[in-house]
This record gives structure tokens, sequence and C-alpha cells, in this order.
């Protein structure tokens, strides 16, 4: 086995590989997500066009509603994958999310654990936190992804690369992205909250929520994660930071909106210091930002994985969504191997394709 990279290798041609990307999507806000879901989806169907006819990459999606979008698009509903000849699905699984679980802090289907009282715990203190979700789906639905060799953890305003059809992380090392937070202020006050946990430290600074590698250490990671949110919210922010009041004004110092940020960064310094835990700070590789006009850097940096960072530069998020593009014919970006273009190109496609034609394009992948 080749090691192209410290944190990623490319397997023989005869390895078998099951992997999936996890994603939440909160169906009361279908019209400020749907496009994002729809060009991470147009780059899964791009990206397993390079990829070994014996690698398997489902699309997994945790949702409040079984809507429309997914029914469209043809993805199974409450269904894990059974084996590993099985095509590549997008599998939608059934999700309350926490600040709708009131009283009811039950399973919505057999792949769900919950646990009652760390359910409650997050509907008291941090129903009002808008991402919480999209890690306690990964603590609550282990069971839907125990299967998979390898998940990428992700948000949907992103996109796979080609080099994610063939690259995994090097000796099962759970790779983590790039998080745009930390401070010399922040990481010694993080550094301080862990000792007060009774944590342990390993001095690593801005770690993203971008996720790459087995099923066990990322179902492990979101748990320790969780732990670390419930505490920070509890004891280290007030009332008016919990309630937003202060908008941005203390970022990037200390900011609410990033708690997820700094869970999963003592959550991260802890298994890597108390349990040798193979974390490796992929910022090279996974969250590479859409606004570079270099053709050559995809594949000369082995890019895995692409995210829209805040920015007016194309490709944004922002003027994609306020069809400040719809100009630009995606034919004409087809040799634009830049991310910016790439972004471009398949967003712009997922844009103008049917749902049909986007389930088509998943059809047509030859395994």
């Amino acid at each position: 086995m080749k090691q192209e990279l410290p944190f990623i290798y490319k397997p023989s041609s005869e390895s078998s590989i099951l992997r999936a990307l996890l994603v939440f999507y909160p169906t009361d806000q279908d019209q400020t997500f749907q496009p994002e879901f729809r060009w991470l989806y147009r780059s899964w169907t791009e990206m397993m066009t390079y990829e070994s006819s014996l690698w398997r990459t489902d699309l997994i999606v945790y949702a409040n509603e079984y809507v429309s979008l997914f029914k469209d698009l043809d993805c199974t509903y409450d269904q894990i994958r059974n084996d590993s000849k099985e095509k590549p699905k997008c599998r939608v699984f059934p999700y309350i999310r926490i600040k709708d679980r009131q009283s009811k802090h039950e399973p919505s289907s057999k792949y769900q654990f919950i646990d009652n009282q760390n359910s409650k715990l997050l509907h008291e203190h941090l129903r009002t936190y808008g991402y919480i979700d999209s890690i306690n789906t990964v603590f609550e639905y282990y069971l839907s992804f125990s299967m998979y060799d390898y998940i990428l953890r992700t948000d949907m305003d992103c996109f796979l690369t080609h080099n994610f059809a063939h690259y995994v992380p090097y000796n099962n090392s759970l790779l983590v992205g790039r998080g745009g937070y930390s401070t010399a202020f922040n990481s010694k006050r993080l550094k301080r909250i862990a000792h007060n946990m009774n944590w342990t430290y390993a001095d690593k600074n801005s770690l993203g929520s971008t996720w790459y590698g087995p099923s066990s250490m990322a179902h492990r990671l979101a748990n320790y994660t969780l732990q670390a949110m419930l505490y920070l919210s509890i004891n280290e922010f007030t009332t008016p930071e919990r309630e937003q009041k202060l908008g941005v004004m203390l970022w990037p110092e200390w900011h609410y909106g990033v708690l997820l940020l700094y869970g999963g960064h003592l959550a991260i310094n802890h298994l890597i210091a108390s349990e040798n835990f193979n974390i490796g700070l992929a910022d090279q590789l996974l969250d590479q930002g859409v606004t570079s006009k270099d053709k050559t850097d995809i594949d000369k940096n082995l890019r895995l994985h692409l995210h829209c960072w805040h920015g007016d530069e194309p490709f944004s998020k922002f003027a994609f969504k306020a069809g400040k593009y719809n100009v630009i014919q995606p034919s004409s970006l087809i040799s634009d191997t830049s991310a910016s273009g790439y972004a471009m190109r398949i967003a712009l496609e997922s844009k103008l394709m049917t749902l049909e034609q986007l389930k088509q394009k998943l059809i047509d992948i030859k395994k």
C-alpha cells in the first residue's frame, strides 16, 4: 500500500470498500437547504463515475420528514445496507429534531438508539442551537452506518471531488477538516475548560466538523462532542450569549454560534491525549474552499472535499441562491478543473436538472 500523503492512501484495485456520507437535512428549512442538498447529491454521483466498481458509497440522510424531494429521488426509507454488492443508494432515516422532542424522547426507528436522559438534557439546554442535530444524529444512529468501513460526516454546502473516489484514511485514522474559529484567547480558554472537565488535552487547534474515518470512531467522537457542548453551554456562556443577543460582537474570540466546533475541539483533544485516538488534522484535504481559480490545485494537492465558506467571490452559495449565476451555462465550465469552476458547474447542473434527471445520474452508475 503506497501512502500518498500522511493521512490518505489509495487501496489496491481488488479492495472492496463500503463508505457512507452522513448528513442531517432539516425539512422544515427546505427552501434554504434544498439547493445545497442537490449540489452535494450531484457531486456524489459525479464522484462515483471515477470510483472502483468494487466500492460502494451511500448517501445517508437524517430528516424529520420523508418529503417529496427524497421520494422523487427514490431514496430508500429506514433501510440499512445489507450487503456489499447492493448498488449505491440514497437512504433516509426518520429523526425528530431536539427542538421538537418536548416530552417524547423515543426512537423513530429500530436503528436509532436514544439515551433518554441525554436527550432530555439536549432538549433543555441546546434545543435552540441550530447545529445540534447534525452531531446528535451521528451519536444516536450508529446502527444505520456501523456496517461501513468509513463514513464522511459533512455539511451539505459541500462538494466531493473525483479524488474522493480513490482515497481512504491511512491506517484507519479519523481525519478532521479545518475549523476557522481558533484564536490565542479561545485556545487558552478551551485548554482551561478541558482541565475543569477533567479531560486531557493535546494542544490541537482549528479543528473542523467534517470527519472522514471509521464508523466506530466517528460515533465515539460524536458522543464526546455532545458532552462537551452541554458542558460549555451550561458553564461557559451567559444567557444573553446562549440566546444570541450579542450577535457576532465577541467573534472570533468567543462565540456561541460555533459551539459545535468548540465541543468537537475538546472531544478531539481529549480522545487524542487520553485514548491515543488516531486523529489527523487533514486541513489540506477536507473543507477546502470553492474560490480558487487554480486549475491544477485539486489534482496536485489531492483535495477530497470542498466547503462553501462565507464570502462573495465565486463560487458563493449566497450569490448562487440569489440567482446571480443563472446566466452561466454549466457546459462552459466542463474543462474548468479549478475549485471555483467545479463547484459552479456542479451547483448549476443540480439546479437545472429535474429530480428525475438527478435520480437518473445515480441509476447510471455502473456497479
